[in-house]
């Protein structure tokens, strides 16, 4: 389906003042926020979008792919707040329909079809002052009350950040999320040089990393390479060679991580147009056995998936392949200052980074009853998972548990490997 088939062409958009509904005059006191609902009408926005955009999630040309290509996009939403008629911040998301998967763990308990306004990690552009956040959060409190969404989720938000905070002002005990969960957010800092950022680990880390590469060196002489996909005629074949270890691991049962499919394709190329895609794959013998990809946004690498082929586990490939990743972040022509590993707790970003926050999803509701119960549904849902995993954490049962569930999961893609040939094939058919 094409954004013209969605009727996401035409232009238009919606001018709220708080002063004078419909009016463009607006006083430093009364700020105008022009919410945007059509393709078209985002055009205008190109630029300063562009500009003031620090995260791929945002990126102007990644959004237009995932109003074609998402099936749950029903239209934008994007939010811009003037101040004496001159654009001081932008707020981007869109309206989807889909239906979630309210889970305990890894069961669903509860699947309700919703409206919602969804906003991208790094959506809030330009000014992210209080007093604007404020005033996009009242707006939003309007956009549920006229009932274009039943709610509002943002991806990701910093505990400290203003939108969070205002949101939280405007939006009362019954219309916004509880017990939502919190991740860490780690990235690495880079220093001058690779070898620094090696001095920088403990002793005991470069240790194991020499064990590897030297049990590596030993099982495949002179068999063990690392090729990094950089260009956009490239870009079908990383799919095919990542396809080959993706199909294999806990992930793919899961339904995340790699995903061969238009979406995933195309925002690949776009970043490899732009010139900041790197797809690193690790070659053992002539099998690939691990693969990283990620692109660089300005200033900072963003690592998006990762991988590795289960029966290659003892050398650790998805380590070194990550090593690489980061060693070709120091290379002159491609010289970045951070490498985001984004949310998630793992082991080895603790070992890998110097510096972390923490965030997390917000969910916002109407006051409607079906908002209610949607907010009740989801709140209760998250606080029996966050006490189930709080019980757990206190044995040793759930690291255990999740490894051997992690195993079955690795087993019973193993049936289906044959058709990893036949999803490679799709990725000339996407290709065309």
């Amino acid at each position: 389906m094409t954004i013209a088939d969605k009727g996401l062409l035409e232009g238009g958009c919606t001018i709220v003042s708080s002063a004078v509904e419909g009016a463009m005059e607006q006083t430093e006191r009364a700020p105008v926020v022009r919410i945007f609902r059509t393709i078209r009408a985002l055009e205008e926005l190109r630029g300063v979008w562009d500009q003031w955009c620090q995260e791929p999630d945002a990126d102007f040309d990644y959004y237009l792919v995932l109003a074609q290509y998402r099936q749950n996009f029903v239209r934008p939403h994007v939010m811009a707040l003037y101040r004496e008629g001159r654009l001081d911040c932008l707020l981007v998301g869109w309206l989807e329909s889909r239906r979630i998967k309210l889970r305990v763990g890894y069961t669903t308990l509860f699947e309700p079809q919703i409206k919602q306004l969804f906003f991208v990690q790094g959506g809030l552009l330009g000014n992210a002052s209080p007093a604007n956040c404020r005033r996009l959060a009242r707006e939003l409190k309007q956009c549920l009350k006229r009932r274009e969404a039943d709610a509002v989720e943002f991806t990701r938000l910093a505990n400290e950040s203003n939108l969070r905070k205002a949101s939280l002002l405007e939006f009362g005990i019954f219309t916004h999320g509880h017990f939502t969960p919190v991740h860490e957010h780690r990235w690495l800092e880079l220093p001058g040089t690779f070898a620094e950022f090696l001095q920088n680990l403990s002793r005991k880390n470069r240790h194991e990393l020499r064990r590897h590469e030297k049990r590596v060196a030993e099982d495949y002489p002179k068999q063990t390479h690392i090729h990094c996909y950089r260009n956009e005629e490239e870009v079908s074949q990383l799919a095919k060679e990542v396809e080959k270890i993706s199909a294999k691991t806990y992930q793919r049962a899961l339904g995340v991580g790699f995903q061969l499919n238009p979406e995933v394709m195309e925002s690949l190329r776009i970043s490899a147009h732009k010139g900041g895609m790197r797809g690193c794959v690790l070659y053992l013998g002539d099998q690939p056995s691990a693969f990283f990809i990620g692109k660089q946004y300005k200033d900072t690498f963003h690592g998006n998936f990762m991988g590795f082929d289960p029966q290659f586990a003892k050398y650790s490939p998805g380590l070194l392949v990550l090593l690489h990743s980061i060693e070709e972040c120091f290379e002159t022509s491609t010289r970045a200052s951070r490498f985001d590993l984004g949310w998630g707790d793992r082991q080895y970003k603790r070992v890998l980074c110097n510096h972390s926050r923490q965030d997390g999803p917000m969910y916002l509701y109407s006051r409607s009853l079906r908002g209610l119960r949607l907010n009740f549904l989801r709140s209760t849902t998250s606080l029996l998972d966050l006490a189930a995993r709080r019980a757990l954490a206190k044995s040793s049962f759930l690291s255990r548990a999740k490894k051997l569930w992690q195993r079955g999961l690795v087993g019973s893609t193993r049936s289906s490997r044959e058709a990893v040939s036949s999803e490679a094939r799709k990725c000339d058919e996407i290709a065309i």
